[in-house]
């Protein structure tokens, strides 16, 4: 009897111990699973925050660009059935490897100091394309390379520059022009810069904004803008005040043409509040980038009291501007504005080739403020 109860006693104590060790491994199991599933999370926690940190880098070192614009088949684009792009383009911040085909938005890179930013530019045969708002800036083929004409680029000289960005204008917008600009540059992104004449104003400074933040000097791109609004502020006064119906008359050597509401100067009727002496022709939609041709007797029978006068032949070559004298014969000697001398010579370079930028659209404004000036001066 004793050697049995000393038999069960031996037995339950094994099986004490066994089940305490059994139930340390599961405790042990347990823990070593939990700290396993903390390393685990912690781990795909430190791997989620990597990536957003990663992600928000490449954020702040891209801007967004929403490109939209119409390749054509045709000069302009104005031909044919066109492709019409609408993109959204992240753009490296802070390039300083920029060509751009539009000389308006080169003067708004100069506006801001940051003309070192850009590589080539067309200025045309002995920098013609050039009007002396930008002229003393890139005239120097050694820090800005020529590319060429407006309308044919250099694209072997573009394709030695490689740049990261190219900004193009209405010029360049057909599709031989895009496609050679693509083959030149591959590594590029082409967005279209132009202003738009029915919003000329609002899209020039959305673009100086826009550069501003591009290289953070959104301050100095805001101060810009707030000075383009006093003046243009001050000048729309004039215009109101002064109730002067304007001819916009553009002369290309012997021809004459005319420039109305809802054509390629529009701003001047919108933004500015001109009135229009003439008006077109019920069969004519709107002015085309040329105008509508008119006559001597055009001029005569609207009698404008103030005109304005640019001559596209100067812009576009280099001979000298068309005198105001073109417009002065028996036919309009009546005119108002012809008998008050009150015909205003527009700089060519900044009303068509240089337009659509901040420092040409600011010498616009002091144009149309000084043709007011003299043409209500008593």
């Amino acid at each position: 009897m004793e050697f049995k109860k000393l038999y069960l006693m031996l037995t339950m104590a094994v099986i004490l111990v066994l089940a305490a060790c059994s139930g340390g491994s599961e405790e042990e199991s347990t823990t070593e699973d939990n700290a396993s599933e903390e390393t685990s999370t912690e781990e795909s926690a430190g791997e989620e925050t990597a990536e957003d940190e990663s992600s928000e880098e490449e954020s702040a070192d891209t801007i967004a660009y929403e490109n939209q614009f119409e390749i054509g088949t045709g000069e302009r684009g104005a031909e044919g059935q066109g492709t019409q792009i609408d993109e959204t383009v992240e753009l490296p911040k802070n390039s300083d490897k920029v060509v751009i085909f539009d000389l308006g938005v080169a003067s708004t890179f100069a506006a801001l100091d940051l003309e070192e930013n850009i590589m080539g530019l067309p200025k045309g045969e002995n920098n013609a394309s050039l009007g002396n708002t930008i002229s003393d800036v890139y005239e120097s083929d050694e820090e800005y390379v020529n590319l060429g004409g407006l309308k044919e680029p250099d694209y072997e000289a573009l394709a030695a520059l490689d740049p990261e960005i190219i900004m193009i204008h209405g010029r360049q917008s057909n599709s031989n022009v895009v496609g050679e600009l693509e083959k030149a540059a591959p590594n590029a992104e082409i967005i279209h810069v132009a202003a738009d004449n029915s919003n000329y104003f609002e899209d020039v400074k959305e673009m100086t904004m826009f550069i501003g933040e591009m290289y953070d000097v959104e301050d100095k791109a805001q101060e810009l803008v707030d000075d383009l609004d006093a003046q243009l502020a001050e000048v729309n006064e004039k215009v109101a005040a002064a109730d002067l119906p304007m001819l916009f008359v553009q002369t290309n050597g012997g021809n004459l043409s005319f420039h109305g509401v809802g054509g390629r100067y529009d701003f001047l009727y919108n933004d500015f509040g001109f009135t229009s002496a003439g008006e077109q022709e019920e069969s004519e939609e709107t002015t085309d980038s040329h105008g509508n041709e008119i006559s001597y007797e055009f001029i005569a029978e609207t009698n404008p009291a103030l005109i304005l006068l640019m001559d596209r032949g100067a812009a576009v070559s280099e001979g000298e501007a068309t005198s105001t004298d073109v417009l002065v014969n028996e036919v309009t000697s009546g005119v108002e504005a012809i008998e008050n001398d009150n015909v205003y010579e527009l700089n060519p370079q900044n009303w068509y080739l240089n337009a659509g930028g901040y420092l040409t659209a600011l010498a616009q404004v002091q144009e149309i403020n000084e043709a007011v000036d003299g043409a209500t001066a008593e």
